[in-house]
């Protein structure tokens, strides 16, 4: 392997703590993480998306629908079963060699394997992960009604950490395994590409690394001095430029990430007012009065530089403007340059002026999920919980609370002790609500689940802090290979079981009580002391675990077998 890319392979491993796992393992999550970061900017667990053993000549698949990342069947199920229609659906496979070369029959290995994976009768051997990711697929396939142009695409990439070099039998494979692919009849679009270590180095280095963009302006207005923002205009730019500067991304794709602080996603082009935008395009009548029939796009950056004809915008979110933008991206060949946007420009940095700007600006009725949770009053008193607790520890024992999303990019923080929202409340379901069932069955769709019981004002932080930590541990002593290798699908569930151990079967107490803290701290100063002295307790909760027996994948995510658990102890 390159020095260059093991250099970066060194720095990924230490921030998701894989040390345990030999080279090839790691470079397989590595590349999975680069490839799944080019689509979706959430936090990402490499182990959801990459295979477990050999498996028929995959070694990765991952399911964006909606713009997300979707990673259980339970997941899907909650996608499918809304009334939205039109959904983008991509299905990714991947083969990753830690080898230098591009080889013809490792590459046809590949599309073979895949095209096994398609099939209703698979002749290779598969494993429990390849299994569960055709239960996927098989219900993307079912709902495919629901799906933009009635066809999933799907994208197929073999990475070695070598150069490619453009040669016809090469070339020629790659176009024999797209064909195949095509032939399946289950996508619009396949897309078959080799990733070499410089395009690779190229992906993990985006990932590292806010996004820029410099936009061309027709004219702007600077706002009046704001209290807590530096500075504000109003701005008339061409939407074609716009599009291009601001919104394209890699694979000429929509950028990743710039939409994070939005607390809509993309509605679809059936949706009544992005039809109506659409139309607008379409018109050669009305399209060059875009600027003042829609009511534009709201832009926040912690630094904005003016030039006469430009503005400079770094680390920047669309806050408002989100089916603007994606209306324009998915029709940018209907621009033309009297096409304007209007783009109001703002440069904060204070997290509570963002957040009023966030709530202002998208006050229509709106099902709650973790981007409006996270302006919660009790979610900011956790994180400031968090940061207190990290103040009395050394840097070692410090985990991290990310109320808002990249928080802490470029901080030099490790990616393992970074909790998003979404971790934090399935973690704090688990053990406090005892719901590890619902924590690990449905992982993106947590707060549809249990919403009404999370970040409650009437709840103690040290209780998020605690299950946090707890996780922390777990995931810390799994890496390090001190639990069992399949012990990683019972982590919502030992997470339950930990505070009933390490309390010697306490009842646990009211959330908002006096005794609750005394409970919590018990965890937590178990907790904090090295891995070898905390391992027992977990030890203790794999016992109780395998007790019970082995289990279906369809049971761990049931009710009964939470309480089965619970009476053993």
């Amino acid at each position: 392997m390159h020095k260059i890319v093991k250099s970066h392979l060194k720095t990924f491993v230490e921030e998701y703590e894989l040390h345990s796992y030999k080279e090839d393992k790691q470079f397989e999550y590595f590349v999975n993480f680069c490839l799944a970061s080019k689509s979706f900017s959430g936090r990402i667990n490499p182990k959801d998306i990459t295979t477990y053993e050999d498996d028929a000549g995959i070694d990765g698949i991952f399911f964006l629908i909606d713009g997300d990342l979707v990673v259980t069947l339970e997941d899907a199920n909650v996608i499918f079963s809304g009334h939205r229609r039109n959904l983008e659906v991509e299905v990714v496979f991947t083969q990753i060699k830690t080898s230098e070369g591009f080889e013809k029959k490792e590459i046809a290995n590949f599309s073979d394997g895949v095209f096994d994976f398609l099939s209703d009768t698979p002749a290779l051997p598969q494993g429990e992960f390849i299994k569960e990711s055709k239960e996927i697929f098989d219900l993307i396939v079912e709902n495919v009604n629901k799906i933009k142009e009635g066809k999933p695409r799907s994208s197929m990439y073999y990475c070695t950490s070598g150069v490619w070099e453009e040669k016809k039998e090469l070339e020629g494979i790659f176009s024999n395994a797209k064909r195949k692919i095509e032939k399946s009849g289950y996508f619009r679009d396949v897309f078959v590409s080799p990733i070499d270590r410089d395009k690779l180095i190229k992906i993990w280095t985006v990932t590292q690394q806010p996004v820029e963009a410099t936009v061309k302006v027709k004219g702007y207005i600077p706002f009046e001095k704001i209290r807590d923002v530096s500075e504000a205009y109003l701005a008339i730019i061409p939407a074609k430029n716009f599009v291009e500067s601001v919104l394209l991304g890699e694979d000429d794709r929509i950028r990743a990430g710039i939409f994070d602080e939005n607390v809509r996603s993309f509605l679809g082009e059936d949706n009544d007012v992005n039809s109506k935008i659409i139309k607008t395009l379409k018109s050669d009548d009305i399209r060059d009065r875009f600027a003042i029939l829609n009511n534009g796009v709201t832009v926040v950056s912690p630094d904005v530089r003016v030039q006469s004809d430009s503005i400079s915008m770094y680390n920047y979110q669309i806050v408002n403007g989100c089916q603007t933008s994606h209306v324009l991206f998915r029709n940018r060949q209907l621009l033309d340059e009297n096409t304007m946007l209007t783009v109001k420009v703002i440069e904060a940095e204070h997290p509570d002026v963002v957040n009023q700007i966030v709530e202002a600006t998208n006050n229509q009725s709106y099902v709650a999920d973790e981007k409006f949770l996270s302006l919660k009053d009790k979610a900011k008193s956790v994180e400031v919980y968090f940061n207190t607790c990290n103040e009395e520890v050394d840097n070692d024992s410090r985990i991290y609370f990310e109320r808002r999303e990249k928080q802490y990019a470029g901080l030099g923080v490790q990616d393992a002790k970074i909790f998003d929202i979404r971790t934090v409340a399935r973690a704090f379901a688990a053990m406090f609500l005892d719901i590890p069932h619902t924590s690990a069955s449905y992982p993106t769709q947590i707060f549809t689940q249990s919403e009404s019981r999370l970040f409650a004002d009437d709840q103690h932080e040290i209780t998020y802090y605690c299950s946090t930590l707890a996780l922390y541990k777990f995931n810390s002593l799994f890496n390090s290979k001190k639990l069992p290798g399949d012990f990683g699908k019972y982590k919502w569930h030992t997470l339950m079981l930990l505070k009933y151990v390490i309390n010697k079967n306490e009842k646990l107490h009211p959330m908002n009580s006096k005794k609750i803290e005394k409970y919590c701290e018990r965890i937590i100063d178990r907790l904090k002391a090295p891995n070898k002295d905390c391992l027992k307790y977990y030890k203790e909760c794999e016992d109780i675990i395998t007790k019970a027996g082995l289990v279906t994948k369809d049971r761990l995510k049931r009710s009964l077998y939470t309480n089965e658990l619970k009476q053993l102890i």
